[in-house]
């Protein structure tokens, strides 16, 4: 950063702030307090002061998928790494001014400003200018970047790095491995060594002499104390069976009690659970027109989490590391304009790592066009993780991907050519999935609707149904 002699004229000078904040660990312990200098980024014109600003980040589930393989099967070992001040790093293309920042302003030269050289936290293109210059360290440094997803990286197959935005997991076949790799990342890179991953972005991984488990009792915790005005009830269903949903209103038809003006709708829906997921899903629709009836729905939602924090996914139950994916679909389940919703949950052996709930965006006509749908979307996302297991090429005879489906009709429109009055409107882009079943690309079987698991992920079940699933998805 260079202090330049005086403002330019015609040039906007951006402001800042001093943002402080308290970092904790898995046990939401106190570790460090932390000030950042903020730039007022909301008064950069595109096109002038940044362009493209997009930035890449992983997806957590590739995150769980590749703990389950790298640390629950092959036993590799791993270790957290944080980059200090990550977005200093960025290189700046454009010419941006800002005021000297309070406390460091230079006496008898206040109306001077600063020329920046690199970014800053708060600048639109920050994320995007760190991204690239991080990718551009570790393609220099020997790590490969992985084509299939974002921000992945390998070494010598004996070395997997992943980046989310400031933090590094890096894998290693051996300590030795890790501890080589932490000295080259140094040579060029501010970074804090944290240990095994406990916490990341909410979530906790618990080692126990039984197996390695996933669960967010902790971040629960911080909200069981943020909202603890939230009215209480006994609730052991995060969706009642035969639930009314009012239709959705208008924007400005909304009325807040003052409960709801101080636990805001939406912040109390965004969270994320296989056994929540249907819930979520459905009650996320009403984002922009709810009513009461919707948020005291919410709130049971919340409660019920609230009630099995302690509910963990074993990490574990993995022993050969093949791809199982179930997918369902519930026909017209939504009354108001009748779309379908559609669900798939992934499973590496006996280990969920990844799953969805969704309206489809079109109207099937028919129980077998909503299930082919959402088989397609099961299938899309099972072929993806299998490319990435392929890429990494760390298992070796790695076996082709089972796609388990309820619906004998489906199936077999997936493998024959049926050209009817039923099919001929379907989608073709949904008919790429004839070509794979051609291809021998996965196994496509079928499954008793009553040990389909996907089935939670697309209509509210009873208690006695959904711990079946439970059982399949928690240890508790």
């Amino acid at each position: 950063m260079e202090i330049s002699r005086s403002p330019p004229q015609g040039v906007k000078i951006l402001g800042n702030k001093w943002v402080y904040s308290i970092k904790r660990d898995d046990k939401n312990n106190i570790k460090r307090y932390k000030a950042r200098l903020v730039a007022q980024g909301y008064r950069q014109k595109y096109g002038i002061d940044y362009t493209d600003i997009f930035s890449p980040v992983v997806n957590f589930s590739i995150i769980r998928f590749l703990f389950i393989i790298l640390v629950s099967l092959l036993k590799w070992k791993h270790v957290q790494l944080d980059v200090k001040s990550a977005y200093l790093y960025g290189n700046l293309k454009e010419k941006i001014y800002m005021q000297q920042p309070d406390g460091f302003k230079i006496k008898g030269s206040e109306e001077k400003v600063c020329l920046l050289e690199k970014t800053i936290y708060g600048l639109h293109q920050s994320g995007r200018e760190w991204n690239k210059e991080l990718d551009s360290i570790l393609n220099s440094i020997g790590f490969e970047t992985i084509k299939w997803c974002n921000c992945v990286y390998k070494m010598n197959n004996s070395v997997i790095l992943i980046v989310y935005v400031d933090d590094i997991l890096l894998f290693g076949i051996e300590t030795s491995v890790i501890g080589k790799t932490i000295q080259i990342i140094k040579e060029k890179l501010d970074i804090e060594e944290l240990g095994k991953v406990k916490y990341l972005l909410g979530v906790t991984f618990e080692t126990t002499d039984k197996g390695i488990y996933l669960h967010q009792e902790t971040y629960i915790n911080k909200l069981i104390t943020s909202f603890t005005d939230l009215p209480k009830t006994l609730v052991n269903l995060p969706f009642k069976t035969g639930c009314w949903l009012p239709p959705k209103i208008k924007e400005d038809e909304i009325i807040e009690t003052e409960l709801m003006r101080k636990y805001p709708y939406r912040s109390i829906i965004d969270r994320s659970r296989p056994d929540i997921s249907f819930s979520v899903n459905t009650m996320a629709q009403f984002c922009n027109g709810y009513t009461y009836h919707n948020w005291k729905i919410v709130v049971d939602l919340m409660n019920y989490v609230f009630r099995t924090k302690h509910y963990k996914i074993n990490l574990s139950n993995v022993n050969r590391g093949i791809l199982n994916a179930y997918s369902d679909a519930n026909w017209g389940s939504h009354l108001t304009n009748r779309h379908s919703t559609s669900g798939y949950i992934l499973y590496l052996d006996d280990t969920p790592f990844t799953w969805k709930s969704r309206k489809q965006k079109c109207i099937a006509l028919s129980s077998m066009e909503s299930e082919f749908i959402a088989l397609t979307e099961s299938v899309k996302e099972t072929i993806w993780y299998f490319n990435i297991l392929k890429e990494i090429d760390v298992l070796p005879n790695v076996g082709k991907p089972i796609q388990f489906c309820d619906n004998q009709s489906a199936i077999y429109f997936c493998k024959n050519s049926v050209e009817n009055i039923k099919t001929k409107h379907i989608d073709i882009r949904l008919q790429f999935i004839r070509k794979l079943v051609e291809e021998e690309e996965f196994t496509l079987k079928f499954v008793n609707s009553n040990l389909n698991l996907a089935d939670f992920l697309t209509k509210p079940l009873s208690k006695e149904k959904l711990s079946r699933f439970i059982e399949k998805l928690f240890w508790r």
